[in-house]
């Protein structure tokens, strides 16, 4: 599997694309001559159109990396691939439409201030199809122990310095936040991390550190 990074010249790049299909579809939509009053229109008024950059389905069946990223440049402005480079992490993450589930948890085990507070970060974000394919006892007894189960599943997905996927090349393995090593396989574009999950988006940039969307939630190694 390979994943998808966003450097600034292809999100420029995306943009334009985005820009330039928005135009199109608002040509298509909105006649450029006044039709003879015995015709019936034959387009839907421009502010009738279904946006069409929505998703369809609901983010925790998101899962390919083309549905994630149309999802998230169809959402909210700050959310967007762009947007998100202006907000710290913490705050980044929480408007972004495929990261609800992360979001909930983070607040729930009161992390958003630790990650937006930190200088350098690269947080490995499982979306919120990664949470749906957890067994749900396992997601309920962590959010049942906040600071405790909650917290050391989270921290085990963040790494404290900031890293590209070049730096990532040749790593086997990450110190993260609370403390346990965090297995790393690059094989060319494919990045393989805590046996159990695959960078899907890769490379995220927010003000405070660079975001790898995973498909898994990873579970760190339990003493006894």
């Amino acid at each position: 599997m390979q994943f998808r990074t966003f450097s600034r010249r292809a999100l420029a790049a995306g943009s334009l694309a985005l820009v330039l299909v928005a135009c199109g579809d608002d040509g298509d939509a909105v006649t450029t001559t006044q039709p003879a009053a015995t015709e019936a229109p034959t387009t839907m008024p421009a502010e009738t159109m279904p946006d069409e950059s929505m998703p369809m389905k609901p983010s925790s069946e998101l899962c390919t990396a083309d549905e994630i990223v149309a999802a998230v440049q169809g959402g909210p402005a700050a959310g967007t691939l762009e947007g998100m480079t202006t907000d710290p992490v913490g705050t980044a993450a929480s408007n972004n439409p495929v990261l609800t589930t992360l979001t909930a948890a983070v607040t729930a085990a009161g992390l958003v201030d630790t990650l937006n507070s930190a200088e350098a970060l690269t947080v490995f974000a499982p979306t919120d199809c990664a949470f749906a394919n957890l067994d749900p006892a396992t997601l309920d007894a962590a959010l049942a122990d906040p600071t405790g189960l909650l917290t050391t599943v989270l921290a085990y997905h963040v790494v404290p310095e900031r890293l590209s996927a070049a730096d990532l090349d040749g790593i086997t393995e990450l110190p993260t936040l609370g403390g346990e090593m965090l297995p790393i396989e690059t094989m060319g574009d494919t990045i393989k991390v805590g046996d159990q999950a695959m960078v899907v988006v890769g490379e995220i940039q927010t003000l405070n550190a660079t975001v790898y969307l995973i498909d898994t939630v990873m579970l760190p190694p339990m003493e006894g």
